[in-house]
């Protein structure tokens, strides 16, 4: 109880640190890595971005959880459409998995319709999600206009030229990069917008984290089979073992409600995962049992990374979609972030910031018990676990 209590005392003093060295910096739309399509120069604080028989698509090296992007931009071409996207990705298209397209928050910018500057909708998903304000539509003006978007744990603000455009409430990203994006106007294959000032503040993360891993020891943990686990570098590292079998390592408190979040890395193939509400019992021959619910960590694409599987019981909760973006999020080869949320039987999950499983569970079979690591190698090496943290 003293350790953890002296790490939530350090990551807090770390998160009070970081707050108050929150300063924002700019954004540098250019010709430099985060261009994605079209044409963008930078000339001292105005940056052009211009389309060209398609979208011209710029986005940030960085990736952000809690942000706030501010812009001034002036439409040069009449009719061209804009804009910021918060929490974005560039993933394979889901109409065409062999194209790649841009999901996220979309902050409008559209001078040409009376209500689309300023509202907010899911690029490449469900459209529009909050209208801007009759003020905010009255605010705008002709030439340069100042656009302020901001998003805070599942809440998004919306401000142009210092009025309260919009509000939304939704949590299918929790965290992305920062794009900008323009389009020509219907019928024409040429536009061209500006942008000024743009600079992005890095708001941090808004959850009450508590660490489940010192980055040293595996105390407050008990492995369970017969594979290894060890901490190398503030990384719990899995490795398969002597029978290269199935094995769990588990926490020694029990959780009921919470949020719960770690970085993973595979190492080739297998299949893992993070366990919740678990219980484990051994076999006579030492084989360990376990009941609960998996979030599946496994190799390929499109992914079951982030879907829900509760062991020999009711199997995937969820029947099987890959139609969904949740099912490219998964990296492969690279470090990844799963994060899975209980409210009583509403669970969700997310991957790399994109919302994978949402359920209502009419049902539920398990209600509390630990988080567990499972490493199950088959043909891979293991597996690699850092940031474990959990909020009640």
């Amino acid at each position: 109880m003293i350790l953890r209590l002296l790490a939530v005392a350090a990551l807090a003093a770390a998160l009070a640190s970081h707050g108050l060295a929150a300063e924002s910096k700019p954004l540098a739309p250019g010709d430099g890595p985060g261009l994605v399509s079209g044409a963008w120069k930078a000339s001292d604080k105005t940056t052009s971005g211009s389309a060209d028989g398609g979208p011209a698509i710029w986005m940030s090296s960085d990736e952000y959880r809690d942000a706030e992007v501010s812009v001034r931009f002036n439409v040069e071409t009449p009719g061209a459409r804009a804009g910021v996207l918060l929490r974005a990705h560039r993933l394979e298209k889901m109409s065409d998995p062999s194209q790649q397209a841009l999901y996220g928050y979309r902050v409008n910018i559209d001078p040409a319709s009376k209500d689309g500057t300023a509202g907010i909708l899911e690029e490449n998903g469900r459209g529009r999600l909050a209208f801007p304000s009759i003020d905010a539509q009255e605010a705008i003006v002709e030439g340069w206009n100042t656009l302020v978007a901001s998003a805070r744990g599942d809440v998004l603000d919306v401000r142009l030229n210092g009025v309260i455009a919009c509000r939304l409430q939704d949590e299918a990203f929790i965290a992305g990069r920062i794009a900008l994006i323009v389009e020509p106007p219907d019928g024409q294959e040429k536009a061209t917008i500006q942008f000024e000032d743009a600079r992005v503040t890095d708001l941090g993360d808004s959850t009450a984290w508590s660490p489940l891993f010192d980055g040293k020891t595996l105390t407050g943990w008990k492995e369970w089979g017969s594979e290894k686990w060890t901490v190398v570098e503030g990384t719990i590292q899995g490795r398969r073992g002597p029978k290269n079998s199935e094995g769990y390592l588990a926490t020694e408190e029990i959780w009921s409600d919470f949020r719960v979040r770690g970085e993973f890395k595979m190492l080739g193939d297998g299949n893992y995962g993070l366990f919740y509400h678990s219980r484990i019992k051994p076999k006579d021959d030492g084989y360990p049992v376990i009941s609960g619910v998996q979030g599946e960590v496994m190799p390929g694409r499109p992914a079951e990374t982030g879907r829900l599987y509760e062991s020999y019981r009711r199997g995937w909760l969820m029947p099987k979609n890959h139609t969904d973006i949740g099912s490219w999020a998964l990296r492969e080869g690279e470090w990844n972030s799963i994060e899975i949320r209980t409210r009583g039987n509403h669970v969700t999950s997310w991957v790399n910031g994109i919302r994978v499983i949402d359920l209502v569970d009419p049902a539920p079979q398990v209600f509390e018990g630990s988080f567990a690591l499972q490493l199950h190698t088959g043909d891979g090496a293991g597996i690699d676990w850092r940031g474990l943290y959990v909020e009640e």
